[in-house]
């Protein structure tokens, strides 16, 4: 699925790619559909056009290109979407996702919705054999974002959690909190069928937003909650975010907006409570390995997690239900087996 500009898409048979230094080619099985693909067709977010888009991969490595280690042939495999610089500090690291230089794969590289992947073979992350592609391909952002940004938020055990938007990352932060981390969890959505599922998933409360939000959370919580997650992209909730937090509350803010952050919160307020404020990005391919040995033991079940599956001539169908959040639709994938 080529984009040849905000609005301006099409389905057309692309030049098979051909893995160079250090790649491997991945043939793609199953390729996740994401808000972030409906803000490139949308126009919302700028790309580098025209560009392949698709930023959730899994399949099967079919072949190694120079330096690439070829016993990864055969290899079924998730793609990390982020592709560091190689050299920085921060890419020795393991945190490409960070590294000044990045491009993702479908907004700055061609992406994953293609018959054929060539990427950095670090990017490649082998999947057991009891995570499914579909769920291997969901990792790699639907599931591994919100992870990411609960293992930078510092959050433990039994504290008290407020995820402000239940789209498909704040739907899989829940369950992350509450299934594995074991915290309480307060959902904020305007949609009920949200609510409901958020409360499925194991959250102790759901709130409609609205200014009373963080006068009902302290309420709940006596001081206020110990982290707060934005997943809407919205410089109003970040500020009702923070407003939830006990004094030295977390809040992370992964929602991605061009908007301007202006804090109607006094800055008193942020010093006096000793507030913390941090934004998360993406994921690392040790974080997408970890998820997929979880859902392999049997920690983690998103069997749920993908709500249908559409092949590539349907791919308007697929960016039309992610674009209207359709009731009880976590995430849609295209499936190219």
């Amino acid at each position: 699925m080529r984009l040849q500009g905000p609005g301006r898409w099409e389905i057309a048979a692309l030049t098979a790619p051909r893995p160079g230094q250090g790649e491997v080619l991945l043939a793609v099985e199953v390729c996740g559909v994401c808000g972030s693909d409906v803000h490139l067709v949308d126009g919302v977010t700028a790309a580098r056009y025209p560009v392949v888009i698709g930023h959730e991969a899994a399949g099967v490595i079919v072949a190694a290109g120079p330096g690439a280690d070829e016993s990864l042939v055969g290899t079924r495999a998730a793609v990390v979407p982020y592709v560091g610089c190689g050299k920085c500090g921060l890419c020795v690291e393991g945190e490409a996702q960070a590294c000044p230089r990045r491009r993702v794969l479908g907004v700055d590289l061609d992406g994953a919705q293609a018959g054929l992947l060539a990427v950095p073979s670090e990017c490649a992350v082998a999947l057991p054999g009891g995570v499914p592609s579909e769920i291997g391909a969901i990792l790699t952002d639907a599931v591994a974002t919100p992870y990411h940004a609960i293992v930078r938020s510092g959050v433990a055990r039994g504290q008290t959690v407020v995820v402000l938007g239940l789209g498909g990352l704040g739907l899989h932060a829940v369950q992350l909190l509450v299934g594995v981390l074991g915290c309480q969890v307060i959902g904020v959505d305007p949609r009920r069928r949200a609510r409901e599922k958020a409360v499925e998933l194991g959250a102790a409360l759901t709130l409609e937003p609205g200014d009373g939000v963080p006068r009902t959370v302290r309420g709940e919580t006596g001081d206020g909650a110990d982290a707060a997650f934005e997943f809407v992209g919205s410089p109003g909730i970040v500020d009702a975010a923070l407003r939830c937090l006990r004094p030295q509350g977390t809040c992370v803010v992964v929602g991605i907006a061009p908007d301007r952050l202006t804090l109607g919160l006094r800055q008193e307020t942020l010093v006096g409570r000793e507030l913390r404020l941090r934004g998360s990005f993406g994921a690392t391919a040790s974080e997408v390995a970890a998820l997929a040995d979880l859902v392999a033991t049997g920690r983690l079940d998103l069997a749920s997690s993908v709500s249908r599956g559409y092949r590539i001539d349907d791919f308007g169908a697929a960016l039309a239900e992610t674009r209207d959040k359709r009731a009880g639709s976590v995430r849609v994938v295209v499936d190219y087996r």
